[in-house]
C-alpha cells in the first residue's frame, strides 16, 4: 500500500523537474536573444559613432580647403592659368568630399529608421551633421559664383586687351603703311631717246628745233620706274659721259662721283632733303 502511495508523489516530482527544465531553457533562450540584441545594438551604435568621427574629420578637411580657397580668391585678382586650374581642382575636390558625406548621412538616416534602436540623441546628431553639410554645400556654391565672376572679369579684361591689341595692330599697320609710303621713291635713267620713247620725258619750247627743254612728261609712264626704299638706296651706278637730273631735287643733297671723264654714279648725301620736293628721280645720261 505504501508503494502505491509513493507512485503519485514520484510522478509529481518528475513532472515538476521536467517543467523547471523547460522554463530554464525558455529563460536561457530569452537571455541569449537579449544578449544578441544588446551586442547588435552596441555594434550599431559603435558604427554610428565611427561614421560620425569620419564625417567630422571630413568637415575639418572641408574647412581647411575653404580657408585656402578664400585666401586664393581674395589675394589673386589676376590669377595665372595654373592658379585658376588649381582653384577649380580644389573646388571639385570639395564638391566630391561634400557629396561623399551627404551619402554617408543619408545611409545613417536610413539605417536608423530601419533599426530597432530608439536613441533621440543619435537622430539629433545626424540632423545636425546634415545641416552642417548643407551649409558647406551652400558655401561652395558661393565660392563657385565668385570664381565664375572672377573668370568673367578676366575674360572681359582679356577681351579688352584683345581689342586694344587689334587696335594697336591696326594703328601699327597704318603707321607702317604711311612709313613705307614716306620712304618709297621711284627712279629711272636712260638716254633722251629711250626715256622719250617710254613716255617718261618730253621736249618743249625752243625755236626751229633749237633750245628745247627736256622735262618730265605730264602724264609720264610710272610703270617704267624702279621702286626703292629711300633709306636703303642712296647710290645709283651710271657709268656715262654725261648725266643730268631733270626732276626737282635740292642741289646740296646729292653729288656725282666721277672717274676722269666718266660719271660713275649718283650719290644722295641727304635722302630726306633730296626726296622732299619729288619722289620721282629722272636722270638723262649720254
Amino acid at each position: 500500500m505504501r508503494k502505491l502511495l509513493l507512485l503519485p508523489f514520484i510522478a509529481l516530482v518528475f513532472f515538476s523537474c521536467n517543467n523547471n527544465d523547460e522554463q530554464i531553457k525558455k529563460l536561457q533562450a530569452q537571455s541569449d536573444s537579449l544578449q544578441a540584441e544588446i551586442t547588435n545594438r552596441d555594434k550599431t551604435v559603435d558604427d554610428f559613432f565611427k561614421s560620425f568621427n569620419e564625417i567630422q574629420d571630413d568637415l575639418d578637411k572641408i574647412k581647411e580647403k575653404e580657408n585656402i580657397l578664400t585666401i586664393s580668391t581674395n589675394l589673386t585678382e589676376n590669377p595665372s592659368d595654373s592658379q585658376k586650374e588649381q582653384i577649380k581642382s580644389d573646388i571639385e575636390a570639395l564638391n566630391q568630399l561634400i557629396q561623399k558625406n551627404k551619402d554617408k548621412i543619408n545611409k545613417l538616416q536610413s539605417r536608423l529608421r530601419h533599426s530597432n534602436i530608439k536613441i533621440g540623441e543619435l537622430k539629433k546628431t545626424i540632423e545636425k551633421l546634415k545641416k552642417i553639410i548643407d551649409e558647406k554645400n551652400t558655401e561652395i556654391e558661393n565660392l563657385n559664383k565668385q570664381i565664375e565672376g572672377l573668370n568673367i572679369t578676366i575674360e572681359n579684361l582679356n577681351q579688352n586687351v584683345d581689342s586694344l591689341n587689334i587696335e594697336n595692330e591696326q594703328k601699327d599697320n597704318v603707321i607702317a603703311e604711311k612709313d613705307t609710303k614716306l620712304n618709297t621713291a621711284y627712279y629711272v635713267f636712260g638716254s633722251t631717246k629711250e626715256l622719250k620713247e617710254h613716255g617718261v620725258i618730253t621736249k618743249e619750247g625752243g625755236f626751229v628745233g633749237l633750245g628745247k627743254i627736256i622735262k618730265l612728261q605730264q602724264d609720264f609712264n610710272k610703270d617704267y620706274f624702279t621702286k626703292i626704299d629711300i633709306n636703303k638706296e642712296t647710290k645709283f651706278d651710271l657709268y656715262s659721259k654725261k648725266a643730268d637730273i631733270i626732276t626737282t631735287h635740292p642741289s646740296g643733297s646729292y653729288k656725282f662721283i666721277k672717274n676722269g671723264k666718266t660719271i660713275e654714279s649718283l650719290v644722295i648725301t641727304n635722302p630726306k632733303e633730296f626726296w622732299s620736293a619729288s619722289k620721282y628721280l629722272v636722270i638723262v645720261v649720254e
